[in-house]
């Protein structure tokens, strides 16, 4: 793919004294150090017979990051230049080193080997590096190239660190290749306020600039190559196709990401290859530990709610990008969904923390390892592996449950819509889409009516398989429905049981007996009703009316219950109110009003404890 950057390099280690810079730009990560340094071997493999009295100069690659003085550069330049200086032509090199500095005097040299000379390390300064390289000695031969890196990342002042490489440009006969991403360049000269200066120092400086094509597939290919592993050479297709799925375009990710894979799979019990579907689950879990590595390594937090089917809109918001991003890579590849090997939730911690926790638990409980009978659809799902007989066998039935609305479960209902969907687009099946949708949203609608109590019926579970056709206008209509519907149901439950909490709270209550009613798991089992807002389900005058029915010791009791919930003064913990309590808001400040209109009417210590409830409701709402 750079073709032409390359002809161009080997044209300018040609040219004599070229006397400006080559510019190499692109984005972090896109593999230009990768590309530059290849280049550099292939150019120091040459073939070439250099002979005892004459010394081989190699390219030299210094990487300027995190570098603050120019002293620091030249260190580095020596280090690269030394095994060079103390080769086999050691004297050779002093007496060139020595002529290039004009240094006369004979007793810096070590012609008889006494080991009496000067370290060429201590004579070696910014103005020594540019008269070796100026040196048009024949006893110095290869190509005067200096490779400076990661220039945008240096810490020295740009005016300063420009001035350096002018001067090894102009006053030597080297050429120098700056590697960079040059919109960050911009960045770092508008910051230091010399963006003029930049454009005055490129203009004079860089003869060409060039902008790195990277073609990843290949790149990444390259990478698995080199890791000579047997896990990630056989889905080496699937790994490439989803780290080009991702658009992250950094090859930093896709090496971290094969290393993930590999110390996973070092991390499992052994007894796990005898398992007669370990290649499927191996498939699998190389998928998921990619995205997991791509999307977590690159700061995309919204990656916790991938493949969690949560119902709130920002969750359903990034999980579907991802969905978008990712699923028609897992369909191809026949992957199911996540939590029928490790719920992706054990994948990301294992990103996070470099471990997997519990492994010989997770792969006790991982249901793809565990023998069963696949049901009917899930059979279809995977449609390929079925014989024709099996496969029209198996559509008749399925359809005949469909069409019937003898289904049982929302999941069935919404897997068995993205089968039928998929073998109409393949051309499998002679189907109706808005008809598959239709028959869909009545048989979810009719699951909710009738399974009033059970919400594993209603709830959206994937079971370990992707849903197929994910991205076609009727899956996201069916799909959105049947959330709809379940969020709908929910709430309708969560609602009904908190007023009954509230409507069945006796006059002599305490606060551990309030906590212990709303300890109950809401119907979602994703917290407990205390974590959620628990005063908005009621009308006001509901609680209001109770509040007041309580006797004085139990208002107090009621106090500290609002003090432990809101975290407010008095309290032994200090926290913040979560975001779903302050759903609450509206609902307690009409409380806190109507307590205080209601205390008018009362005497005493009835009347004071009546406002120190209605004041503590206020320190939770300017809290909120």
């Amino acid at each position: 793919m750079n073709t032409q950057l390359i002809s161009y390099l080997d044209e300018y280690l040609q040219m004599q004294t070229p006397q400006f810079a080559v510019m190499i730009t692109g984005k972090w990560g896109c593999g230009k150090t990768y590309f530059i340094k290849n280049i550099k071997d292939q150019w120091c493999s040459s073939n070439k017979s250099v002979s005892e009295n004459s010394i081989d100069l190699k390219p030299i690659y210094v990487s300027l990051n995190g570098l603050s003085s120019i002293n620091s550069v030249i260190r580095k330049v020596k280090t690269v230049l030394y095994p060079i200086l103390y080769s086999k032509g050691a004297t050779v090199a002093k007496t060139v080193i020595l002529s290039a500095l004009r240094i006369a005097s004979k007793s810096f040299l070590d012609l008889d080997k006494d080991g009496a000379g000067e370290d060429m390390n201590n004579l070696l300064d910014a103005e020594g590096i540019i008269e070796v390289f100026k040196s048009d000695s024949d006893t110095l031969e290869g190509n005067r190239v200096m490779i400076l890196d990661d220039v945008e990342r240096c810490k020295i002042p740009l005016d300063e660190l420009f001035g350096f490489i002018n001067s090894i440009v102009e006053h030597s006969n080297s050429k120098v290749i700056l590697i960079c991403d040059e919109e960050k360049l911009d960045q770092v000269a508008n910051k230091e306020g010399l963006a003029t200066e930049y454009k005055n120092f490129k203009e004079k400086l860089v003869g060409q600039t060039f902008a790195l094509k990277v073609n990843y597939a290949d790149i990444a290919g390259q990478f698995i190559d080199k890791l000579s592993n047997s896990i990630i050479n056989n889905n080496r297709d699937l790994i490439i196709d989803l780290f080009i799925a991702s658009k992250r375009e950094n090859l930093r990710l896709i090496r971290h990401c094969l290393i993930d894979i590999k110390r996973f799979f070092e991390q499992l019990p052994e007894n796990i290859k005898e398992n007669p579907n370990y290649d499927q689950f191996v498939k699998n879990i190389v998928a998921y530990v990619v995205i997991a590595s791509i999307e977590t390594r690159f700061g995309n937090n919204g990656i916790d709610y991938y493949q969690s089917y949560t119902i709130s809109d920002e969750a359903k918001k990034v999980s579907l990008e991802l969905e978008q991003r990712y699923n028609p890579i897992l369909e191809r590849y026949h992957i199911y969904g996540s939590s029928y090997t490790i719920p992706f939730k054990f994948l990301i911690e294992y990103i996070r923390n470099g471990f997997l926790t519990s492994p010989e638990y997770l792969i006790s409980e991982c249901r793809m390892l565990k023998s069963r009978n696949l049901t009917n659809w899930e059979k279809l799902w995977n449609s390929y592996h079925l014989s024709n007989a099996e496969f029209s066998e198996l559509l008749s039935k399925e359809k005949k449950r469909f069409y019937n609305k003898e289904l049982q479960y929302v999941f069935e209902v919404v897997h068995l819509s993205g089968i039928l969907l998929s073998l109409e687009k393949r051309q499998l099946a002679k189907l109706d889409r808005k008809h598959i949708v239709k028959v869909a949203k009545k048989t979810i609608e009719h699951i909710n009516n009738t399974f009033n109590n059970d919400f594993s019926q209603i709830y959206l579970d994937s079971k370990g398989y992707e849903f197929q056709e994910i991205n076609s206008t009727e899956m996201l209509e069916i799909i959105e429905y049947a959330r709809e519907k379940y969020l709908a149901k929910i709430k309708v439950a969560e609602r009904d049981y908190v007023a009954n909490v509230w409507y069945g709270l006796n006059n002599e209550i305490t606060q551990k007996q309030i906590v212990e009613k709303f300890e109950a798991v809401t119907p979602t089992r994703r917290c407990s009703y205390n974590m959620e807002g628990i005063f908005h389900q009621v009308k006001p005058e509901v609680i209001v009316d109770k509040i007041l029915s309580f006797s004085n010791e139990s208002r107090l009791e009621f106090m500290w219950f609002l003090i432990g919930r809101y975290y407010l003064d008095g309290c032994r913990i200090r926290g913040d109110i979560r975001s779903e309590m302050k759903e609450d808001k509206s609902s307690l400040i009409n409380i806190s009003a109507m307590l205080k209109s209601r205390a008018k009417r009362k005497r005493l210590i009835e009347k004071k404890t009546i406002m120190m409830i209605s004041a503590k409701i206020d320190e939770a709402i300017n809290k909120m």
